[in-house]
């Protein structure tokens, strides 16, 4: 037996029942009418004891039935330790296994004053139960105990019960959030989760229902802490932990409590008799209900004149979407069915006439004005300035990389692997904060994936093992932390789970979260209170050429916005002058390009990789609008003298849509390009990517301090010192 094994054995005796004290301050107590803290001093008060046992056993031992059912069935059986600490005053408190110790001590009371049958329990028990006595730990580190079994274990508490012991754990130790989720096996978005309920049945417990709050309304505070639509709803503030939209909030504290019904009398005086409409809102469903519909006009005047979430619910068009999206899940599951089959000649008229309806819907969706472009929730829809500052703490190659000098067209130059695309990338992740599907595209950029389902276990292998990346964005500073690892909770579901990606990002005051389980095999998990991003962004890589499919919503976005015909006649008067027109044809997802030189439309693969390339970095404006584009790469499949033209045009797009740009390039001639045709030279900067003894380091040249270089001599930034 070695020390730690000899100093752990010192710690396990047999003590009599007797000289045990449940403990009154027991956090599974809290939600008790009757529970009071009670001082160390008095725990061995015999009132304190009697009523200690009836919170803990229930007026009728409803609360220890199973346990003393189970002693009875099969003896006493030391599988969970009882732990307990010395009382100054003799005897000793349990600190884990209180329900056990109540069900051992009613039995020991019934056995020898009634003489009860104790069934295969042996009554030397009552003598000599086996605890394991800690005498070095202080009340945090008892508290911890509790939390690994009662809240990250497999004994777990009721949801109150377990916040109010987080909250007790942050708020009086000087202990950090990260060091809670590390020392009980929790995520920090389960821990702020719980907080944030806490804070929020706290307001209620303020307002005019706070009399009617009991710990059984408690899940319904905590999924509001998670329904990113109703924090929204409720403007809520994560720095204050506070629902700071007063008319939204006391209409959703209503809604979850009774309200008394006004009597009026015949002399039209308003009295409060003893009739009451039952709260609204029950249960965990109904919030969820209640965020598919807080932003429908319609269901929620519903809500309002009926208190029925169900009736609101139907009256909803969220009950349509719903079914078109699960007609379209189902059709898309057939369709692959389809695909793996030999189709018979017969069925063949069939099919086309699906086609010809399906298009036909495609088409009348599209002319009442939905569009397929992706829409994602962005913190501002208008800024007053973009990124002026930029720090890669650790990404990859880059580590502590500052930029300082940024402006609108951004220039990235240096030699192989210097880190010019992770440059790209960070700038990138810090724009999608806390979205996966922004770590998910990176990760299948680089690996020049094709296809949107790549292999989990490819992608976890190419995950860097930390990532943190911030910078100062419409003049308020924004980060974003990613790391990825394997959760140790035995709660969650291990099947065919290989590993977990958490997200935690902030801008300004607003802080958020994600959590994704990847599986093989399996679809992801994603655990996320509400994902917003910094800004739009689009990534512009020139090994996608063969993917046009995904431009086709930025082409829509162009229609949309009127910018198509400056991008059209940009490419008539500059690269194709016989060009007229291109056009999306949506039943194959091709762009058709119209050209006076043939009779008939060309698909625009047919003509060289240049003109696919300008018109496709063309389309990305519209919907980067008051955000950022990166593009990997300028120059490539571009001649060189359409470099020139094509970057003036770039110029031109990034002040019409209020674009942030910032390129990558291997030539000298098109970074002189930018310099020679940008007339602002404010609205440049010249950055050098620069490896330094196995480190990359930045050489930042301002618009007008690389203009007068390029200016007095063959300067070629790609080879900075």
């Amino acid at each position: 037996m070695n020390e730690i094994e000899k100093k752990y054995d010192s710690k396990r005796q047999n003590i009599s029942l007797r000289n045990l004290f449940l403990d009154p301050n027991n956090y599974r107590l809290i939600n008790e009418a009757d529970y009071v803290e009670v001082p160390e001093e008095d725990i061995k008060n015999k009132l304190v004891a009697r009523r200690t046992f009836r919170l803990l056993a229930g007026d009728k031992n409803q609360h220890i039935q199973d346990l003393i059912d189970s002693f009875k069935a099969n003896d006493y059986l030391p599988v969970d330790q009882i732990q307990i600490r010395k009382l100054d005053s003799g005897g000793y408190v349990v600190v884990e296994g209180n329900r056990r110790i109540a069900a051992l001590k009613y039995l020991q009371i019934e056995y020898e004053q009634k003489g009860i049958d104790l069934g295969k329990l042996n009554s030397k028990i009552f003598s000599q139960v086996p605890i394991v006595l800690y005498e070095d730990g202080d009340e945090l580190h008892h508290m911890t105990l509790m939390a690994l079994k009662h809240i990250s274990g497999n004994k777990k508490w009721a949801e109150w019960n377990q916040a109010k012991l987080l909250e007790k754990m942050y708020s009086s130790y000087n202990i950090s959030k990260n060091e809670i989720c590390r020392k009980i096996g929790i995520s920090k978005i389960e821990l702020r989760r719980s907080l944030r309920a806490l804070s929020f049945s706290s307001q209620y417990q303020e307002s005019d229902y706070g009399d009617q709050f009991d710990e059984s309304k408690f899940p319904i505070f905590r999924e509001v802490a998670r329904n990113a639509v109703l924090k929204d709803w409720l403007d809520w503030d994560d720095t204050t932990y506070t629902a700071e939209n007063i008319e939204n909030r006391e209409l959703f504290f209503s809604w979850v409590s009774r309200e008394p019904v006004e009597d009026e009398d015949d002399d039209g005086q308003i009295s409060f008799g003893e009739k009451y409409l039952e709260p609204a809102l029950w249960k965990r469903d109904d919030i969820r209900l209640l965020g598919k519909i807080v932003r429908d006009d319609k269901a929620l005047t519903q809500l309002k004149a009926t208190r029925d979430i169900n009736a609101a619910y139907r009256s909803s068009d969220f009950v349509f979407q719903e079914r078109q999206e699960a007609s379209i899940k189902t059709v898309e599951n057939e369709v692959s069915t389809l695909a793996l089959m030999a189709i018979h000649g017969d069925n063949i008229p069939v099919l086309e006439d699906l086609l010809g309806r399906f298009q036909t819907i495609v088409e009348k969706t599209k002319a009442a004005g939905f569009a397929n472009v992706e829409q994602k929730v962005v913190f501002h829809d208008r800024i007053e300035a973009h990124f002026n500052s930029l720090l890669v703490k650790k990404y990859k190659c880059l580590k502590e990389l500052q930029l300082s000098k940024l402006s609108r067209i951004n220039l990235f130059a240096g030699l192989n692997n210097s880190g010019k695309t992770t440059l790209l990338e960070a700038i990138y992740l810090l724009c999608r904060q806390n979205d996966f599907s922004g770590l998910l595209e990176t990760v299948r950029r680089r690996g020049k994936v094709s296809g949107d389902r790549m292999n989990p276990e490819w992608f976890t292998d190419r995950l860097p093992q930390e990532i943190t990346i911030s910078g100062v964005f419409d003049n308020n500073i924004s980060e974003v932390s990613i790391s990825h690892y394997k959760e140790e909770d035995k709660a969650i579901d291990k099947s065919r789970y290989l590993e977990s990606v958490e997200i935690s990002s902030f801008y300004g005051t607003h802080k958020q979260e994600s959590l994704t389980r990847i599986f093989k095999g399996r679809d992801r998990e994603m655990q996320a209170g509400s994902i917003k991003l910094l800004c739009p962004s689009v990534f512009s890589s020139p090994f996608f050429l063969n993917e046009s499919h995904r431009y086709t919503s930025f082409y829509h976005k162009s229609v949309q916005s009127k910018a198509l015909p400056k991008i059209i006649n940009f490419l008539k008067q500059k690269v194709v002058p016989t060009l007229s027109d291109v056009r999306l044809v949506d039943e194959w997802q091709r762009f058709l390009v119209s050209d006076s030189c043939f009779e008939s439309a060309l698909d625009l693969t047919e003509y060289g990789e240049g003109l696919q390339r300008i018109f496709f970095i063309s389309l990305l404006f519209a919907s980067a609008q008051n955000g950022v584009i990166l593009i990997d790469e300028f120059e490539n499949a571009i001649h060189a003298e359409l470099i020139s033209k094509f970057a003036e045009f770039v110029y031109d797009l990034s002040e019409l849509f209020n674009v942030q740009v910032f390129l990558t390039s291997h030539s000298k001639e098109c970074i002189d390009a930018f310099v020679k045709n940008i007339p602002d030279k404010q609205s440049l900067s010249a950055c050098a990517l620069v490896n330094i003894d196995g480190n990359i380091a930045v050489r930042e040249f301002s618009g007008k301090e690389f203009s007068r270089l390029v200016e007095a001599g063959n300067v070629d930034l790609r080879r900075a010192k």
